[in-house]
């Protein structure tokens, strides 16, 4: 695997020379051109492993601030405290969560959308324009790594807006597409560990020593996943489907069932888990996979369907393990107890649109949407009042999604509510 991270730089580059000599209209044509080319042969889009340079970077800084934090809470249990050195250490694990976050291959298009959306807070729409060149830019960077077709549509829809001098639409277009580049397994614990580590400053500079010790309690949960997170069994099956896949489309049969064997490994690794809902979701996911690994050797017209059901399982059910991390600290916020319930209906929400629009299952799709409007429903009964509304819209949509379904409609969207519920478990 190549140690680079991006591996598309000769074409941007070449993109943006293109830029340089042509108006802000061609500049956007000759980035949204080059789009297509490049995803049209990732139309799968399971997106490639992180480098091991950046596993590396990562996981050592990691270990560092378990480090910090661990240190941390030995000053606030010496007699008496030393609340001044447990802050010095925290500050020194806030650095290196800030290096971690810039290793991800997300953080050059997310920072390029926060300063599009400052601009959009005291200038005319039209002058944030340019700042647009640079995001497609990156977007077309970034389809190594994730899928990007959902994001570059709301930047396109934020395009639009800005031109025709909508601010608010353009705004909300920028934060849809962010939140559509959310890199789960690593983004939640890192921003969720973030926030105990500040939650514990603040404590400290309020003298609470014993508020600050559960906090950074929570904060080395979410530490340890962080360090763990590209080797745990559901990220590592993730990407063996991923190449399983590859294999069989370029012919080699042997290859890719060796690649479904190994993703069978790890994901009876994680069928080892003490979540029964995890259990089973991934004994099922197993016997899905080791059926696909008898049907490479036929000539079926359903296997690359059959493969594309399997990546977005295992990708739905590994977002899930990184979403549940940051739960521990919940109960340190009002209405965080009905994160649990999100994250749940989250999966259940995944699956509908799995079966829906992949497997066309439509009778599965209705069972799943069923079992997340359920939970969304527990969930609305404890969460914090800031965020209810937000989870009533939600709700409505998953409502208008099971009489959509009810009425046989076809190729329905699931991304907006999607991503709304994604958010909505991210700000809890």
């Amino acid at each position: 695997m190549p140690t680079t991270r991006f591996s598309s730089k000769p074409l941007v580059v070449a993109t943006l020379a293109v830029m340089l000599g042509s108006t802000m209209h061609n500049a956007f044509a000759a980035v949204r051109a080059t789009v297509p080319m490049v995803q049209e042969q990732t139309s799968y889009a399971p997106g490639r492993q992180i480098t091991p340079a950046d596993e590396a970077v990562i996981s050592a800084s990691a270990v560092k601030v378990l480090r910090h934090v661990a240190e941390a809470r030995g000053k606030l249990h010496q007699k008496p405290a030393d609340a001044e050195a447990a802050k010095a250490e925290l500050i020194q694990a806030n650095t290196l969560l800030d290096i971690i976050k810039a290793s991800l291959p997300t953080t050059e298009v997310k920072d390029r959308i926060w300063v599009a959306r400052k601009h959009l807070e005291y200038e005319d729409t039209k002058e944030v324009l340019p700042d647009l060149v640079p995001i497609y830019a990156s977007l077309t960077e970034l389809v190594d790594y994730l899928p990007t077709s959902v994001a570059r549509t709301h930047i396109d829809q934020a395009r639009k807006a800005m031109e025709a001098g909508k601010k608010d639409q353009a705004t909300e277009q920028l934060r849809a597409a962010d939140d559509a580049l959310l890199y789960v397994e690593a983004d939640l614990p890192l921003r969720s560990t973030q926030e105990l580590v500040n939650q514990a400053l603040d404590s400290l500079n309020s003298g609470d020593t014993k508020a600050a010790d559960q906090s950074l309690i929570a904060a080395e949960d979410n530490v340890v996943f962080v360090s763990v997170s590209f080797e745990s069994p559901l990220a590592q099956a993730k990407w063996a489907l991923a190449r399983a896949r590859d294999d069989y489309f370029t012919g080699d049969t042997d290859l890719a069932r060796a690649d479904l064997a190994q993703a069978v490994g790890y994901l009876e690794k994680a069928a080892e888990s003490g979540d029964e809902l995890a259990r089973q979701a991934v004994k099922s996911l197993i016997d899905d996979v080791r059926d696909l690994s008898s049907l490479v050797q036929q000539d079926r017209k359903d296997v690359g369907q059959r493969f594309e059901q399997a990546w977005h399982r295992s990708k739905a059910l590994s977002e899930r393990a990184a979403e549940y991390v940051s739960t521990g600290w919940q109960r340190l916020r009002s209405g965080g107890e009905a994160k649990k319930e999100l994250i749940d209906a989250k999966l259940q929400l995944a699956y509908a649109r799995i079966d829906h629009a992949i497997g066309k299952d439509d009778d599965s799709a209705k069972v799943e949407l069923a079992e997340a409007k359920g939970l969304l429903d527990t969930a609305q009964k404890t969460i914090g009042e800031a965020l209810r509304p937000n989870l009533e819209t939600v709700i409505q949509r998953v409502s208008t999604l099971q009489t959509a379904l009810d009425k046989g409609q076809g190729d329905l969207n699931f991304d907006a509510v999607q991503l709304q519920l994604g958010r909505l478990i991210a700000d809890l």
